[in-house]
C-alpha cells in the first residue's frame, strides 16, 4: 500500500471517529474538531484502555492510584474503602452496558437516540428531588466537569476531603442527551456499581483529573432502573458528605 493510499485511510478513520464522537452530543469539552482532538490527546497520554473500566479490583490499593491519598486522615481513607449503600445493590438485568469508545464526554449513546417518556420524566424529577432531601448539604450549579448542565454539589460548609479535590465539590449530573451520568462513589460503593452492571469507571478516573470513585451511570431502560441509580446518587452524596 503507498503512502498516499494510506494517509488516506487514516483520514477517512479520523473522520468517521469524528462523525461517531460528534453523535454523542455536547459535554466535557468544546463539540468541535480541537475538543476531539484533545480527547484523542488524553487516551494517548493518560487514559486507562477503555476495557480497564469494568475490570474488577481497580480499587484494591487506592494507595496507589488515589489523588490525595497521602494528604487524606485515617478516617477520610477509611470513609474511602466503606459503603454508604443501605443495602445491597440488585444485579441488573439483561446483556451488559458499555460506554462508547471516547475518553470524554463518556456516553452510552448519541444524542439522537429515542429516550422512554416515562422513564425520564421518572428520573430528572427524582433527580431532583435529591436536591430538596440533601439541601442543608448540597446545592445545584452549573456541571464543573461537564461545563454545562445541572450537578449537585456540596456546600462550602461541608469538609471536603483530599481524595475528592478533583471534583470541584460535583457529587453528580445526568446527562440531558442520553440519560446515562456520573456520580462520585466511595472505592467500595464504585466497585459494587461496576460489578454488578450499573455502570463503569471514566477513563481518567485515577489520574490527578478525576477522582477514583468518579463513575459513569448507564441509561436507565425502565422506571424501576431509575429508583436503583436514584440509591446510587445518593449513595454518592452521602460518601460526599463525610468529608
Amino acid at each position: 500500500m503507498s503512502s498516499t493510499s494510506s494517509s488516506s485511510h487514516q483520514d477517512a478513520d479520523m473522520m468517521e471517529g469524528y462523525k461517531q464522537w460528534k453523535a454523542m452530543g455536547e459535554g466535557g469539552t468544546s463539540h468541535s474538531w480541537a475538543g476531539y482532538m484533545s480527547q484523542l490527546s488524553a487516551e494517548k497520554t493518560m487514559a486507562f484502555p477503555a476495557d480497564d473500566t469494568i475490570k474488577p479490583g481497580f480499587y484494591n490499593e487506592p494507595e496507589k492510584l488515589a489523588t490525595g491519598w497521602r494528604k487524606a486522615t485515617e478516617e477520610q481513607r477509611a470513609n474511602a474503602r466503606r459503603s454508604f449503600f443501605k443495602e445491597p445493590l440488585p444485579v441488573r438485568q439483561g446483556p451488559r452496558a458499555r460506554a462508547k469508545p471516547f475518553v470524554y464526554p463518556q456516553r452510552e449513546r448519541n444524542a439522537a437516540d429515542p429516550q422512554p417518556p416515562d422513564v425520564k420524566q421518572a428520573y430528572m424529577e427524582a433527580f431532583q428531588g435529591l436536591g430538596e432531601v440533601n439541601e442543608k448539604s448540597t446545592e445545584w450549579k452549573t456541571s464543573a466537569l461537564e461545563k454545562h448542565g445541572q450537578a449537585l454539589f456540596t456546600k462550602r460548609s461541608i469538609p471536603l476531603t483530599p481524595l475528592a479535590g478533583p471534583t470541584y465539590r460535583e457529587i453528580c449530573h445526568i446527562h440531558g442527551t442520553d440519560l446515562s451520568g456520573h456520580v462520585t462513589l466511595s472505592f467500595t460503593d464504585a466497585e459494587e456499581v461496576i460489578s454488578k452492571g450499573w455502570g463503569e469507571r471514566h477513563r481518567l478516573s485515577g489520574t490527578d483529573w478525576i477522582h477514583l470513585g468518579y463513575t459513569m451511570l448507564y441509561v436507565p431502560n425502565t422506571v424501576e432502573e431509575t429508583e436503583i441509580l436514584i440509591k446510587i446518587h445518593q449513595s454518592g452524596i452521602d460518601y460526599m458528605k463525610s468529608g
